[in-house]
């Protein structure tokens, strides 16, 4: 099967990012933009309301304005993070070039359903199988413990917010059911992690780092 692959890697990232940073900025200039309305308002609130009410209404606004810096910072933390995941599948597709003499085609940034967001990469061998991959840019050492991935950073374990292996199999299954496929197999793929789990299935799932994926897809046929 060869894959017609109407987006890039990492192209559906970016667009997130890109909404993310107008976000950002909207919240800027609204936390900007609310005090000096109030400000020039001010007299007449003043008139027309007493001078109290409109300290009050002022202080209200400075608060409201906090609120926008804050928003617009989480939203610009948030496109950074969709810039680097971008990055870290642009990086993975460039590692897949290799296979792409030996028969192996791609696709990128398939749109699922079931708030599954996007399959990354499915990938379609000479020998007729299907593999998905999930790419994740975190950082830290990636271990296995209590049934699920956490992350090491330093003598600190974290677990993830979500469950990459529980979400990396519901894609594969939704990739087999969309594209009438008899099976699909799920890996996820760490691009800057080290990695302290088994090159073994995880909970059906294949756990590896970036550097070690050619050779795990040339072994998986």
């Amino acid at each position: 099967m060869v894959a017609s692959s109407p987006r890039t890697a990492g192209q559906n990232v970016r667009r997130l990012a890109f909404r993310r940073r107008l976000q950002s900025w909207r919240a800027f200039l609204a936390a900007g933009g609310l005090p000096v309305l109030v400000v020039f308002m001010f007299p007449v609130l003043a008139i027309g309301l007493g001078f109290i009410a409109a300290i009050v209404i002022v202080a209200i606004a400075a608060f409201g304005a906090l609120g926008f810096i804050f928003r617009g910072l989480d939203l610009w933390q948030a496109a950074n993070r969709a810039v680097q995941g971008a990055r870290a599948e642009e990086n993975v597709a460039k590692t897949l070039q290799e296979l792409e003499p030996q028969g192996w085609s791609f696709e990128y940034g398939m749109r699922l359903d079931d708030g599954l967001g996007d399959a990354d990469v499915i990938c379609f061998s000479p020998q007729k199988k299907t593999y998905v991959i999930d790419v994740k840019s975190h950082k830290g050492t990636v271990i296995f413990q209590d049934h699920r991935l956490h992350r090491r950073m330093g003598r600190t374990i974290y677990g993830f917010k979500k469950d990459f292996l529980q979400i990396v199999m519901k894609q594969a299954l939704q990739v087999r059911d969309k594209k009438k496929l008899d099976f699909v197999t799920p890996l996820l793929v760490f691009t800057r992690a080290q990695l302290a789990v088994s090159h073994k299935k995880i909970r059906g799932v294949y756990v590896i780092g970036q550097a070690d994926l050619v050779a795990k897809l040339q072994e998986l046929g």
